[in-house]
């Protein structure tokens, strides 16, 4: 049966809490080349249409509470640099990065800073509310073509932020300046988290799961008998790390990793993942899903 006009695939997750999230998709209508971001929201089963943003968001987050705040903004960055910020109850606002005809790839928050990166290993810094590039010694200019990329981006401190990318890429800021990392893969990768132990994850292609630090160095922490696809995204949840690999979801509990069984009929998928303290969210394509740490859902959007 043809999907309507308004049907959805998900690329971007933010866990409110265990019967809210905001989700931004693509409609499948627009094809490959999607021109809008829609973000809905999931508020006990029932869903709504937030707004569209008038670009392809690649990355979307819940900054912490701001003093005199109980909840803290959702962004959303679009690849070519318009960030919209909005605040719970609030209007939101957009800024526009100004970035160098690139695209961005990634965004976090650090110690009230937001983070992001992208192409050509383009690295820009929030501070007080002004933009920053602080890239030198990264930044490569485009001529032609990407010769570069930056993918994820994660910090513990603004003096101890994680960035990776193509080729194996791993650079470490101490405050002042980015020095590259070891890594023992040449292949791409593509998210990195800064866990509350103090251990640093980073995800890749074929399988590739890194723990470690600038410091320790790098230990290949997957298994490539269990997956061997592109780690997308991870989070903490109930101590344990969560990990998405398109068809896969993943967890590792600091000694072994496995998959984790969802025991929900129908067809699932695994990009976007977010946590609160009493519930994970994971969307992929349609399939969207939360887990209390004891029993899973599913949530059916109607456009679909």
């Amino acid at each position: 049966m043809a999907k309507s006009e308004t049907a959805l695939y998900f690329t971007n997750i933010i866990a409110i809490g265990p019967e809210q999230a905001l989700l931004g998709g693509h409609l499948y209508l627009e094809g490959a080349e999607p021109s809008v971001t829609r973000v809905m929201m999931i508020d006990q089963d029932d869903w709504f249409h937030v707004y569209d943003i008038p670009e392809v968001v690649y990355s979307a987050l819940q900054r912490a509470p701001l003093r005199g705040q109980q909840k803290g903004n959702y962004c959303f960055l679009g690849r070519a640099g318009l960030l919209r910020e909005h605040p719970s109850g609030q209007s939101s606002t957009d800024t526009t990065l100004d970035i160098d005809n690139v695209y961005l790839m990634d965004l976090c928050e650090v110690d009230g800073e937001l983070y992001a990166c992208g192409t050509q290993n383009q690295v820009l810094r929030q501070s007080k509310g002004v933009w920053q590039r602080i890239d030198q010694g990264l930044y490569v200019p485009l001529v032609d073509e990407v010769t570069a990329c930056l993918n994820g981006i994660d910090g513990f401190s603004r003096a101890d932020v994680y960035a990776v990318g193509d080729g194996g890429a791993i650079w470490h800021w101490d405050g002042n300046d980015w020095q590259a990392s070891v890594a023992p893969t040449n292949l791409p990768l593509y998210c990195v988290h800064c866990a509350a132990d103090g251990v640093v994850y980073i995800g890749g292609s074929g399988g590739i799961l890194l723990r470690g630090s600038a410091q320790a160095g790098w230990t290949d922490i997957g298994d490539r008998d269990l997956c061997a696809e592109v780690l997308e995204n991870m989070v903490e949840f109930a101590g344990k790390l969560y990990v998405t690999a398109t068809d896969q979801l993943l967890e590792y509990d600091g000694v072994q990793l496995r998959e984790t069984k969802v025991p929900l009929r129908g067809k699932k998928a695994y990009y976007a993942i977010d946590a609160k303290p009493d519930v994970l969210w994971v969307a992929g394509d349609e399939c969207v899903l939360s887990f209390d740490g004891s029993t899973w859902r599913r949530h059916v959007c109607p456009e679909n």
